[in-house]
């Protein structure tokens, strides 16, 4: 059995491509084109997952030694000290694997070495646009350490699929919340994708809305093996970075599999269209704050397992509260941040029947701790669900 991991990291709408704006923050005419920086942050039982990952993208598409595009590997595996890679190919189609920098011990979950590596990059390689692709494990907007053991003590749960799930992320007990990734990241980049669980959650992308142009994340966990790296990188380095294509590949890399491991969950954002959706919803929470303490949790799509019910479906949630009115107008404004959006009919055990793409959490009187960590996201500070 294989692992699912998560970090602290319906079909298409349309079959069509997503252009990564490019960003500009060089000066004068930068030497490169675009640079895909990919941060494997797997000093934890993810390790092995991360080198197979890693070989595999090497069997894939490179950017060729004397083209504008460059790809980028930092690479912290268990028992090995982080160093950040350049791979290519050569004329003779020779892959060649140079080493950029090499780092002393140094905790990758941290937000200073993450900010570290990516101005670093950028001294090294000024380009017109960079993206990003996070991996490792992910519990979306959870207070660290919150997943793996609510209530501060420790939960032993019997379950049946824990050679194949994993459920905090840590690098040697530390994580990173989300806002720290957003003070980690220097400068506007294309996009962001998140090859780790639960950060396709509204208050993850609204909060990193203004970090990145689109942003690719699953409301779900992923499966530990993660993105099928050796199909994916062409798509990054066309003339327009195809993220829908991107995301169709690894859709597809899941759906033709059979049982449990036909599970996959996966939506572009369009960050700039974000702000709408966050007004639509002020005035729903504002209009029917009484509707929430009565809701029934049990009757919206859930996106967890095991009784950790912080991710439920955002559209599901909005339609049972909302009026049609009010409704109508929340959708027509999601539609246009989730550009595209993909699911299996379940996830490992969970059904999917209603699939908008994000997920969200709900306000929960009887855990107060969680509502006063929620207060300070930008997501709730716009929205005011939680006053």
């Amino acid at each position: 059995m294989r692992r699912v991991r998560s970090i602290t990291f319906i079909f298409a709408i349309g079959l069509f491509s997503i252009i990564a704006s490019c960003s500009k923050d060089n000066d004068g005419n930068p030497e490169f084109r675009r640079v895909v920086i990919l941060y494997f942050a797997a000093n934890n039982n993810l390790s092995s997952y991360a080198a197979s990952n890693i070989e595999n993208l090497k069997q894939g598409f490179l950017p060729e030694e004397e083209s504008r595009n460059i790809l980028l590997v930092y690479s912290h595996l268990s028992g090995s000290l982080p160093k950040l890679l350049r791979l290519y190919k050569d004329e003779a189609g020779k892959i060649h694997e140079d080493v950029v920098a090499n780092y002393e011990s140094q905790n990758s979950a941290t937000p200073e070495v993450l900010k570290d590596m990516l101005n670093k990059v950028k001294i090294i390689f000024p380009a017109d646009e960079y993206g990003l692709v996070l991996w490792s494990h992910g519990t979306g907007w959870l207070p660290k350490g919150y997943y793996g053991n609510p209530g501060g003590f420790k939960i032993f749960m019997n379950d049946p699929y824990q050679d194949m799930v994993k459920s905090f992320a840590e690098d040697n007990g530390e994580e990173m919340e989300i806002t720290e990734l957003k003070a980690a990241i220097p400068y506007k980049l294309s996009f962001i994708i998140f090859d780790c669980c639960f950060m396709g959650g509204i208050e993850t992308v609204y909060e990193l809305k203004d970090k990145s142009d689109y942003i690719v994340a699953s409301p779900t966990e992923i499966l530990a093996t993660g993105f099928p790296y050796d199909e994916i990188m062409r798509p990054l380095f066309e003339n327009t970075a195809d993220l829908t294509e991107t995301c169709q590949l690894y859709f597809d890399y899941y759906n033709n599999m059979e049982g449990v491991y036909k599970s996959a969950t996966i939506s572009i954002f369009q960050t700039n269209k974000l702000q709408r959706v966050g007004d639509a919803c002020k005035t729903v929470f504002n209009n029917n704050r009484s509707k929430i303490a009565t809701l029934n949790m049990g009757t919206i799509q859930p996106y967890y397992r095991m009784d950790r019910h912080w991710f439920h479906d955002l559209d599901d949630f909005i339609e049972s509260i909302a009026t049609p009115a009010e409704y109508l107008t929340f959708k027509t404004a999601l539609e246009e941040a989730v550009i595209a959006k993909w699911t299996t009919p379940y996830f490992i055990d969970i059904k999917i029947d209603s699939y908008s793409g994000v997920s969200t959490y709900i306000q929960n009187p009887a855990n107060t701790y969680l509502d006063n960590f929620y207060k300070g996201y930008g997501w709730n500070l716009q929205t005011e669900m939680i006053k």
